[in-house]
């Protein structure tokens, strides 16, 4: 069952709003729901949501508690006061399709008179035009030619075999740090399977014991010895010898239940970012829970309950839908491609890591392509990640309170801002990895061949103790995969890196920019920050630390030409020094007055040194 229509007039702050809910093919597209607080983002997912519940307490008696005087709660209550200011009625209708059949919602509130009002509505619609005109009434309904038993056994085979759940704002899942007594929790009971239970709550706020409890059973599933002969080929065919088909079909069944684990795993990897993730099981005297993951470095979660709020979250919004899925065909588990249903989820992004919101929850989408998935969301991270996953035509981002369809365009800076974080991480990272070994007191400059000259000054001018006691290294490197950025921005990243985790580091550091930098930082605690002093005799080289040689080695020879074309026909000839070929140039000659200015740099480096009270017969600490 999918939603194919929805038109809403005069609700909250709606005046207008008539969406056709997009299709590739049969599946449904994913819809994000944006637009800023009040704009009725939470409004219009309710309706989706009450349609579900009526539709279900039609059969079942376990969606709702019953009404003190017959029937059931309303859901969804109706609120004459929820009628937009100044406007008589409010009005919804809401078209939804099941494999033959479709399926109709209508509330309205306040006074509407049929005969004066025109409307532009689709004929689709003219089933639930029959209200009188004083009423405030809401009910669910079928095709005209559809009995009231036929829409019944209709709607409990679609709520049955469908993933159809809500999961509020409201959300979340009880850390493994609390205890549930202080707050007077108790688990909910599994209600036993009557005949009238769908045993499948539309509301979900928290499903972890549920989940949980699921997710032990498919890991029990998936624990089967092969016989002898047999094994798992690609494709899931058995290759057997001596095998009875009776057998053969048994043990296929229960090797494809494995299919049910690694799916759960899949997810695990995506949301943990850990390829080699994997179930584990825990020894019956662990407390929480009997399920561990075993993740990279033989690290082990202990349990489900400890991970992070938003891993959590995500775990179980996505197992929920398999286990509803499954509800009554174990092969859904299986084939997750085969799930069918309606997820609504209001601000599906909350308590989410960037990364999370960007890269995983669309992948995670993805994998249900028969889902039809309908969340709001105030992240801009978010609808780039979905437009990336699914591109422009693979979604619709609908922006209330008209419900118009945008693309992520306007988001752009976001993703630029993103991209800049995830540099930004990429970088904490190398660098917290690069110096994890370190064992001496560090020197950072802004190039390589800074770190070059220094060394080779230090050692052609007899401050070999100087040099033996500190390590000289760029703060970039551009080595492949292990790219780090050099240049005053890589050492204005790494001060950053340093003020937020200064954990990382063990041994006094020294940035040292060169003469050209606009602004020196301030040092930071054992960070200390200083810039070279400009040789004003060097007027050839003003900037970098060519600046302390002699401009008379900086000879043509050294210097790169190329030829830029100018739109007007015309041509610039660009002339840049080649800084390896010098540098390689300056440190084979191995002579100490081509260094001579180098004595600056040798008295900072004495400066850092004294005042972190090191010296080179005393250990670094």
């Amino acid at each position: 069952m999918y939603l194919k229509e929805i038109y809403l007039e005069n609700t909250g702050p709606i005046s207008k709003c008539h969406v056709e809910l997009p299709f590739g093919g049969e599946n449904p597209l994913p819809v994000v729901i944006v637009g800023p607080n009040g704009s009725g983002k939470s409004i219009f997912l309710s309706y989706i949501v009450d349609a579900l519940m009526e539709f279900a307490t039609v059969v079942f008696h376990d969606i709702v508690p019953p009404h003190s005087s017959g029937g059931t709660q309303y859901f969804r209550v109706i609120r004459p006061a929820a009628i937009k200011s100044g406007e008589p009625f409010s009005l919804s209708l809401l078209r939804f399709k099941t494999h033959e059949n479709e399926l109709y919602y209508r509330e309205k509130v306040g006074t509407l008179d049929r005969a004066t009002y025109s409307t532009d509505l689709k004929s689709g619609f003219d089933l639930v035009w029959n209200w009188t005109t004083d009423e405030s009434k809401k009910y669910v309904s079928s095709n005209k030619n559809v009995s009231q038993a036929k829409m019944q056994e209709i709607i409990d085979a679609e709520m049955r075999e469908g993933a159809h759940v809500f999961f509020p704002a409201s959300r979340r899942e009880e850390p493994d740090w609390l205890n549930p007594k202080s707050l007077k929790a108790e688990p909910s009971p599994f209600s036993p399977q009557f005949k009238r239970q769908l045993d499948k709550p539309l509301w979900v706020e928290t499903c972890a014991e549920e989940n949980i409890s699921w997710i032990l059973d498919v890991f029990l599933d998936s624990l089967i010895d092969l016989a002898p002969g047999l094994q798992l080929a690609e494709g899931q065919n058995l290759i057997y010898r001596n095998v009875s088909s009776s057998e053969l079909v048994d043990l296929r069944n229960r090797s494809l239940l494995r299919q049910a684990r690694q799916n759960v795993e899949i997810i695990l990897q995506a949301i943990l970012q850990d390829g080699i993730a994997k179930l584990d099981l825990n020894y019956r005297n662990i407390g929480s829970s009997r399920i561990s993951v075993k993740v990279k470095n033989g690290q082990i979660i202990p349990t489900l309950h400890a991970l992070s709020e938003g891993q959590s979250q995500l775990l179980h919004l996505f197992t929920t839908i398999i286990r509803y899925g499954e509800h009554t065909d174990l092969n859904r588990s299986i084939r997750l491609r085969d799930i069918t249903g309606l997820v609504v989820i209001d601000e599906i992004a909350a308590h989410l890591h960037p990364t999370l919101q960007h890269d995983v929850l669309p992948q995670l989408i993805r994998m249900f392509p028969k889902v039809q998935f309908i969340v709001s969301s105030h992240s801009p991270l978010f609808l780039l990640g979905m437009e990336k996953e699914f591109g422009t035509d693979g979604l619709a981002i609908l922006e209330l309170p008209d419900g118009n369809k945008i693309n992520s365009e306007r988001f752009s800076e976001f993703g630029k801002a993103f991209e800049y974080y995830q540099a930004t991480e990429s970088f904490e990272e190398k660098i917290k990895q690069r110096f994890a070994n370190m064992t001496k007191p560090v020197v950072l400059t802004e190039g390589k061949t800074d770190a070059q000259y220094i060394q080779t000054a230090l050692a052609l001018l007899g401050e070999e103790e100087l040099l033996n006691s500190l390590e000289i290294k760029p703060v970039g490197n551009d080595a492949g995969k292990e790219f780090l950025p050099g240049g005053t921005s890589g050492l204005d990243a790494f001060r950053k890196t340093y003020v937020t985790h200064p954990v990382y580091f063990h041994h006094p550091i020294l940035l040292l920019y060169d003469c050209d930098v606009k602004e020196v930082p301030k040092p930071v605690e054992k960070l200390s920050i200083k810039s070279i002093p400009i040789n004003s005799k060097n007027t050839k080289a003003i900037g970098g630390i060519e600046n302390l040689f002699s401009a008379g080695l900086l000879k043509p020879c050294f210097y790169d030409e190329s030829v830029i074309e100018k739109n007007d026909g015309g041509e610039t000839i660009n002339r840049e020094l080649n800084k390896p070929k010098f540098c390689k140039w300056i440190c084979e000659q191995q002579n100490a007055n081509l260094f001579a200015n180098f004595d600056v740099i040798i008295d900072i480096l004495k400066e850092f040194v004294k005042a972190h009270q090191l010296s080179s017969d005393q250990p670094p600490v």
